[in-house]
């Protein structure tokens, strides 16, 4: 009974960790004028950043948390910031090769748990 309640109040506390966690995502969000839709469901994608504000933002959260991002990648889930050439090459891969442009979804959620982590590990 007792081993229960212990695993009981274990969740709950991660449960709020992860909340204030969340929170704090949110405040760095806002910071960067994001303040519509911000749910741990949504993709760092579909915020729209350009290259440099992700990288802000990306830098932001990984001082606050105290993250290693040592195995962080953003070609994994970004597309290079637009320029002629990449824009001819991808639509090419769109056609030919799709594999070689499907991206990996990075939610906030997924940050959430590398914040609790403290070190960068890829989303499934």
């Amino acid at each position: 009974m007792i081993s229960l309640i212990t695993k009981s109040i274990n969740l709950d506390m991660t449960s709020i960790e992860s909340e204030l966690i969340f929170e704090k995502i949110k405040e760095i969000l806002k910071k960067h004028a994001v303040r519509k839709n911000v749910t741990q469901e949504r993709t760092v994608q579909s915020i729209g950043f350009v290259s440099e504000e992700l990288e802000d933002f990306l830098m932001s959260y990984a001082k606050l948390f105290n993250v290693d991002m040592a195995g962080y990648n953003y070609y994994n889930f970004f597309f290079e910031d637009v320029h002629p050439v990449y824009m001819i090459r991808d639509t090419f891969y769109r056609i030919f090769r799709p594999e070689k442009v499907r991206k990996k979804k990075l939610t906030l959620g997924h940050l959430v748990k590398v914040a609790e982590a403290g070190k960068w590990f890829n989303p499934e």
